[in-house]
């Protein structure tokens, strides 16, 4: 991992996040992180305290602005800019504190190929000792979905919990490793429960990691974005939640 991407709306109201993106790319070894800003930044923005910052991190930081579709310029620029990771803020809009992501971190999540690092709000880096994996099938079909995560266990001498949920949907294939992701098992778990949140929930505190992973499939923790076919891509906190950053890894579509 050696280019981040950070979508903000406001500078001054995304600066915890971007703090966050700061510390974790020293920590993982990353180069630069861009900033999509969208709207012009202003004397208030705290802009001075976060460059200076990244300087101190030895991290080179780029703020670019832009009009238009916000979606379509953030795949472009992923790809132009060889983006490999997006971190994005989980912060509930003012205005409805039950959702868990906004529009613009839902459509990420549910419109790209991204790996997303997800930020809770005000959220302060440490260091990443322990990270939960969650999953219900153990067959990984996406080639290269676990690049990413494998890059920051390495990097910050990290080791992996996998927990395995096994919901009414659960199939005996499921059982079946892909063969990288038990490379990366330090310690695993299985549970049975109604829904993967209600697995993570049951393990979070038993585990206490410090970073929770997931894997973005249609019928595990984000269906509820694909249910929706309205342009409505927020998701409620009963449907998800994490209080600790949550990295999001491409998975079976």
């Amino acid at each position: 991992m050696k280019t981040f991407l950070v979508p903000i709306s406001s500078l001054k109201e995304k600066k915890a996040t971007l703090i966050y993106a700061i510390d974790f790319a020293k920590a993982v070894g990353a180069e630069m992180i861009y900033g999509i800003q969208l709207n012009e930044i202003s004397e208030e923005d705290h802009l001075d305290e976060i460059m200076i910052h990244a300087e101190k991190q030895g991290i080179a930081i780029n703020f670019r602005f832009f009009e238009g579709d916000t979606l379509d310029y953030i795949k472009e620029f992923c790809a132009d800019f060889n983006v490999d990771l997006i971190i994005a803020s989980a912060k509930t809009p003012k205005s409805n504190d039950k959702l868990f992501l906004d529009n613009l971190s839902g459509s990420i999540v549910k419109k790209t190929e991204m790996p997303v690092l997800l930020i809770p709000e005000n959220y302060k880096y440490k260091d990443i000792k322990t990270v939960l994996t969650a999953i219900k099938s153990g067959i990984i079909e996406s080639k290269g979905s676990l690049t990413q995560l494998e890059h920051m266990l390495v990097s910050t001498k990290a080791e992996m919990t996998l927990l395995q949920i096994k919901t009414p949907s659960y199939l005996p294939e499921d059982l079946m490793f892909d063969k990288d992701l038990a490379i990366l098992t330090s310690k695993y778990y299985s549970s049975e429960n109604a829904t993967l949140f209600q697995g993570v929930l049951e393990y979070i505190h038993v585990i206490n990691p410090d970073i929770t992973c997931v894997f973005r499939r249609k019928r595990g923790f984000f269906q509820k974005l694909w249910k929706d076919v309205t342009l409505d891509h927020t998701l409620n906190k009963a449907d998800f939640e994490s209080r600790i950053p949550l990295l999001v890894l491409k998975g079976a579509q």
